[in-house]
């Protein structure tokens, strides 16, 4: 365990002695309310291009840069990968290369499969450069590999996966993703697309559309692939959707995960509701206001220090078994 994480978890221990002690908090079943879409066809849904006709000039304009639009993104020609490739064991394999997935921690090579909605993935990976360290690629002996992305990448890097030909609708995520399969109505009525700032979401509602990726130590309970199985924005996400929230469980993963999974759990299972992702996080831009403005809570131990100024974060490690990094 990092000193950041160890440090944060003495200051909740405390926290938590100076309180109140009375009952402890009641435990509610993630699975116990709402419906869901799991094994059923993916439905038809408005896709990306037709909402930026209308959203074209507040969301149209940044969204070419949106970290979610750029989940899979292509393979730059002059990209210090390409070049590494290049002259590696791989060289051969380079030029096949189309497509790109990650970015700070670990990066691999993709390229279409002859299925429709189906990639392969390259099994040489590429760690970016740091400020200490060269980028580097992996050593394994370099092949294209038919399965990997479909069973463990493609829930959380495209849109709309078919769970029984893991094939995907779009790359990267379309707007279905986290609104749902929005309504043509909704141009009168913009509370009927979930996530909308007119749609006044149940806090377990936005937080099962966040967690449907940014949980990375769940998987379905029907499929078992790391990923949910048909999951549309609106859905109760666990009830296919199994994670372990115990004290135990949460001790063992990277502070970034446990930061998401501290939330997740506190939504679902002790059914708070003051903070979800949505309250530091926007989504559509880059913008930190939203953070600043959240109230002070156990979260902000996570990264910040208990004493001293917001800007003085914590070290801390990101890294995730699903993920390969």
């Amino acid at each position: 365990m990092s000193l950041g994480v160890l440090t944060a978890s003495l200051v909740r221990a405390c926290l938590l002695a100076s309180a109140p002690q009375g009952d402890p908090p009641q435990r509610l079943d993630p699975a116990a309310w709402g419906s869901d879409h799991v094994g059923k066809p993916v439905p038809e849904y408005v896709t990306g291009d037709e909402c930026l006709f209308c959203h074209r000039e507040k969301i149209g304009a940044t969204w070419s840069a949106n970290r979610h639009n750029l989940t899979i993104r292509p393979f730059e020609e002059n990209s210090p990968a390409r070049a590494a490739l290049k002259e590696s064991p791989a060289k051969e394999l380079a030029e096949e290369i189309k497509l790109v997935l990650g970015s700070q921690q670990r990066q691999r090579f993709l390229k279409p499969a002859q299925a429709y909605g189906q990639l392969e993935m390259l099994s040489v990976a590429w760690t970016p450069p740091r400020s200490d360290t060269p980028g580097k690629l992996t050593t394994e002996r370099p092949h294209w590999d038919a399965a990997k992305f479909g069973d463990a990448c493609a829930g959380c890097h495209t849109t709309a996966v078919e769970p029984k030909t893991k094939a995907f609708t779009a790359l990267a995520h379309d707007c279905y993703a986290c609104h749902g399969n929005v309504p043509a109505e909704h141009t009168k009525k913009p509370e009927l697309a979930h996530l909308s700032p007119r749609q006044l979401d149940h806090a377990r509602v936005a937080t099962a559309i966040c967690a449907q990726c940014h949980v990375r130590t769940g998987k379905s309970k029907s499929t078992e692939l790391p990923y949910p199985n048909t999951f549309v924005a609106g859905d109760n996400l666990f009830r296919d959707f199994q994670v372990d929230l115990s004290d135990q469980a949460l001790e063992k993963v990277s502070a970034a995960d446990r930061h998401i999974l501290d939330n997740v759990r506190d939504v679902v299972v002790f059914g708070k509701e003051s903070l979800t992702c949505l309250s530091c996080h926007d989504v559509h831009g880059r913008s930190s206001k939203k953070h600043y403005l959240a109230p002070k809570s156990d979260y902000c131990l996570d990264c910040h220090q208990a004493e001293g100024r917001k800007r003085d974060v914590k070290p801390f490690s990101s890294h995730s078994q699903t993920c390969g990094y």
